[in-house]
């Protein structure tokens, strides 16, 4: 299992589950894997939802 490290929170997350808390602000956002993760992982479950 890999791992990425979300900046704000200064932990580890496995990167199947992508962000935690996507949406709580974070000055990082603009070049978070994590939230990328987190945002095509939502895209792919409910394609009418445009967040």
């Amino acid at each position: 299992m890999e791992k990425g490290y979300c900046m704000k929170y200064q932990e580890e997350v496995p990167l199947e589950e992508g962000c935690r808390h996507p949406r709580d602000y974070c000055p990082h956002r603009q070049g978070c894997m994590l939230y990328l993760i987190w945002k095509e992982k939502i895209k792919d479950e409910d394609p009418s939802d445009q967040r």
